[in-house]
């Protein structure tokens, strides 16, 4: 992992986890219970009202019911996503990236609700465009399954597991294409509205294959959520909500681009090929029970650059702009 890299990923997010958790700020319980609202409270509509809240307790809870990300079946849904790089500039040629992926979700209980297996395929193409310079494939693939378990130990500590086995290349070799994503983290909700996150996460990605998982998630209102994890950390502002059926935010985040890939260059020699970059990301998401919605997302890309395993040496590339997309149904 160069020092460059070192630097622009994990300073900024240690110096926000550090102001997360030294913060005076208290807020009241974020989520209260539904108990007592009625029966008929689903297809109540609502105008909001400070005022009304504050006498009507029952009113608030409808308010500010979760909405349920999970479905209450075996099949949890699917996800197509999409997404389209433009390079900024000629740097070694330039390189602009197309995308489409298609996920779906199944869950398994391990003898009760609160402890479930989430399996999820997936299939991700990235298309490139560029540099003629670089031998690089035309298509890189990406197949797998992740396994995603959280459990709940007490009323404070609970531990999230994830597990990628995968399919990384062009599709020409199968040397060094599988691959091994892992996450593991131990949850501590030490106020009602910080939680606080310890762990690991191997990337299995020849210029960061580990990386400390260290985060914060704080909640100062039900409007505002800030998500100080790596490698996606963000700011999220609620802009609407409609009880426990669906609600609306917009954000403003970072992540960790790229990826490794088993390929084959013109030589006929196997190689493995790495894409890497940092993104500044504004984006605007609707969440909808039952594991349902959309988002849409743009933003910029920098510290790009092309790596050949066997080189060892990296080809920088101009910055870039990018869009995603996403539904869920």
């Amino acid at each position: 992992m160069s020092l460059r890299l070192r630097k622009n990923v994990l300073s900024p997010a240690i110096a926000l986890i550090w102001a997360l958790a030294t913060s005076g700020v208290h807020s009241q319980e974020l989520t209260p219970s539904f108990a007592g609202v009625p029966a008929f409270a689903d297809e109540f509509e609502y105008a909001p009202s400070p005022m009304i809240e504050t006498v009507d307790p029952a009113f608030f809870a409808l308010r500010e019911t979760e909405v349920p990300r999970f479905r209450k079946s075996f099949y949890q849904g699917a996800e197509l996503l999409g997404g389209y790089l433009l390079d900024t500039g000629n740097a070694a040629g330039g390189l602009d990236i197309t995308f489409e992926e298609v996920r779906a979700g199944f869950a398994v209980p391990l003898g009760s609700l609160e402890h479930i297996l989430v399996l999820r395929p997936y299939f991700r193409a990235d298309h490139l465009n560029g540099p003629e310079t670089v031998d690089l494939p035309g298509t890189l693939y990406n197949t797998g399954v992740t396994f995603f378990n959280r459990k709940q130990w007490s009323s404070v500590f609970s531990t999230t597991l994830v597990v990628t086995p995968s399919i990384r290349s062009d599709f020409t070799t199968d040397e060094n294409a599988l691959r091994l994503f892992g996450l593991g983290l131990v949850n501590w909700q030490c106020r009602p509205d910080l939680s606080l996150s310890f762990g690991a996460v191997y990337l299995d990605r020849t210029d960061l294959p580990l990386l400390p998982a260290l985060g914060a998630t704080w909640t100062p209102t039900p409007q505002w959520k800030i998500d100080a994890m790596l490698p996606r950390p963000r700011i999220a502002r609620r802009l609407s909500k409609d009880g426990g059926n669906s609600e609306s935010w917009a954000y403003l985040g970072g992540t960790l681009g790229g990826n490794t890939w088993a390929v084959t260059r013109d030589s006929g020699r196997p190689d493995e090929l790495t894409l890497s970059d940092l993104r500044l990301l504004v984006g605007y998401e609707w969440v909808q029970a039952g594991n349902r919605g959309f988002f849409v997302e743009s933003g910029y890309a920098w510290n790009r650059s092309i790596e050949f395993e066997s080189s060892g040496s990296e080809i920088d590339l101009d910055d870039a702009l990018f869009v995603e997309a996403s539904v869920k149904f």
